[in-house]
């Protein structure tokens, strides 16, 4: 699914395999294998893409989880919100209603309309951001997908779909210059399959954007109403480099790398990416083919995602894959740097780290958390936001005692996008050794002025936070007073007999430390 209004999308569900069942049906189905130019027959009877024993599966999921419970967040995440880039008109949501394991090994994304007309429906990507091509080598990605049983009147405006975008996207947001592969797409329940790459710039360019490089309408029957392999194969082990489209199978597109300028493939195509799954309601690209949703159209139709699987084979090490790099930061508002919000980072189990935005009084567009664990590559990935705490949050797992997680946001105020300061967190850090002193003086009928002096070393900074009597939580940052040698700030509004409670975030020989909670009423 492009990110702007669109032409198409292609897809090649596939079966549940292992490597023993490929042999084996290598074997015993050795008719079919005469063949090979459309693939081989996977457990469930579904052509597979490959028929190469030699590719290396490296992640699935197969959804196993207990009916009516969501994904699994170690493999996914979801894209909450609406929009999208698309002119598409739900809300896209973390709801089982929406988003749901059946406990049948399938994932259910349903799309929902309201008494008053309005629609949610879900899509989630892959928290992982690394299936890459190896150079000389190949990737596959193929998913086992039923897409929604509906068709006529009642299915326009639906648009199921299985993509890929690169990696590189969650820095930059650059498309379609960071490359996007559809690997399934249909619309208005065609039993139809749409394969597409889109690439260059927007609009027009080499890749005739934002319609991209597509197959156009390929019939898909029975896709409605039943699972189907939908797979795409980026080949880096030919010349010109390839991408192909299978449908069961049977390849039945492929774009080559000397159909565009090679800086424009190099850069769409030769680095990792992620995967995403949604359904869609209305957009362009149904509305090229008749439009919706209207009122005619079925609430409650389900993409079944059967499972999800990624291969690769082959390659050498006569190059490495690119991997997503921040771009050089360019100002996107010349208001300012934003204001008015707090943030942290804490423990929530043995190895994971929960990092929380928060904006003070407003709401935010999206938030945008970038980090790196240990000096290892950086992650750039959409914070959830929770409703219960009001701020947006994200977990990151596998981390080990002493980890210095560096983070920073980029999140959106009043419809402009602003970064953040850097930031640093050492997982299951105690506080340091070298001590310091605060507290708290009445400088005024209604003020108070807080202090933090570090003792005999140098912080790089100090954050104040405070509630006065219960209510919402500032966050400061404190000015250094050089005449007392330490960190100052005075609050106003605080009146006699206010309970303050209040905690200071420092930094020391460039790791962040957070500080115990204290307390002081005003006389």
């Amino acid at each position: 699914m492009s990110m702007f209004p669109q032409g198409d999308r292609a897809n090649d569900p596939r079966q549940h395999q292992t490597p023993i069942v490929l042999r084996l049906l290598a074997v015993l189905l050795i008719a079919v294998s005469m063949v090979a130019s459309i693939g081989i027959i996977s457990a469930h009877g579904i052509g597979q893409a490959h028929a190469d024993t030699t590719w290396t599966p490296i992640w699935s999921d197969d959804f196993t989880g207990a009916a009516g419970t969501g994904v699994n967040t170690s493999n996914w995440k979801y894209d909450i919100g609406t929009g999208w880039g698309t002119g598409e008109i739900e809300t896209m949501s973390s709801s089982t209603a929406n988003v749901q394991q059946d406990g049948n090994s399938h994932l259910k994304i349903t799309a929902l309309r309201d008494a008053n007309g309005n629609w949610t429906s879900g899509r989630i990507e892959t928290q992982r951001a690394d299936f890459a091509a190896p150079v000389g080598g190949q990737l596959e990605v193929s998913a086992t997908i039923q897409q929604p049983n509906v068709s006529g009147a009642a299915a326009a405006g639906y648009w199921p779909a299985f993509w890929m975008l690169g990696s590189q996207y969650r820095v930059d947001q650059n498309w379609p210059n960071d490359g996007e592969i559809d690997t399934m797409e249909d619309i208005n329940g065609l039993s139809s399959v749409f394969g597409t790459l889109h690439c260059g710039v927007n609009p027009g360019g080499p890749c005739n954007e934002t319609t991209g490089i597509g197959s156009g309408q390929h019939a898909c029957p029975g896709c409605q109403t039943g699972i189907h392999t939908y797979s795409v194969i980026v080949d880096r082990s030919v010349s010109p480099e390839q991408i192909r489209w299978y449908l069961d199978g049977a390849n039945y597109f492929t774009v080559n790398a000397s159909q565009v300028p090679a800086a424009t493939w190099s850069a769409a195509v030769d680095h990792s990416f992620f995967i995403i799954l949604d359904l869609a309601m209305g957009g362009g690209f149904p509305n090229a083919f008749g439009g919706g949703p209207t009122a005619a159209t079925q609430s409650g139709a389900s993409m079944i995602v059967d499972n999800v699987q990624v291969y690769t084979s082959g390659g050498s090490t006569g190059g490495t894959t690119p991997t997503p790099t921040p771009p050089t930061p360019t100002p996107t508002s010349t208001s300012g740097s934003g204001s008015g919000f707090s943030q942290g980072a804490s423990s929530t189990g043995t190895n994971q780290a929960q990092l929380w935005f928060q904006p003070s009084g407003w709401a935010a567009g999206y938030v945008i958390l970038h980090y790196t664990v240990a000096g290892g590559n950086q992650q750039n990935l959409n914070m959830t936001y929770n409703t219960g705490d009001s701020r947006w949050e994200y977990t990151i797992g596998g981390l080990a005692t002493g980890n210095v997680i560096s983070y920073s946001f980029t999140y959106q105020q009043s419809g402009l996008q602003y970064d953040t300061g850097p930031y640093s967190y050492t997982f299951g850090a105690t506080t340091p050794n070298g001590s310091f002193s605060q507290g708290v003086n009445n400088s005024g009928a209604s003020q108070a002025q807080f202090w933090f002096q570090p003792g005999g070393w140098t912080a790089g900074y100090v954050i104040l936070h405070y509630t006065v009597a219960g209510g919402n939580q500032q966050n400061l940052n404190m000015t250094y007073n050089t005449g007392d040698s330490r960190w100052e700030y005075t609050a106003g509004g605080i009146s006699a007999g206010n309970a303050v409670t209040y905690s200071f975030t420092y930094q020391q020989n460039g790791l962040q430390y957070d500080t115990s909670s204290y307390s002081w009423t005003h006389p």
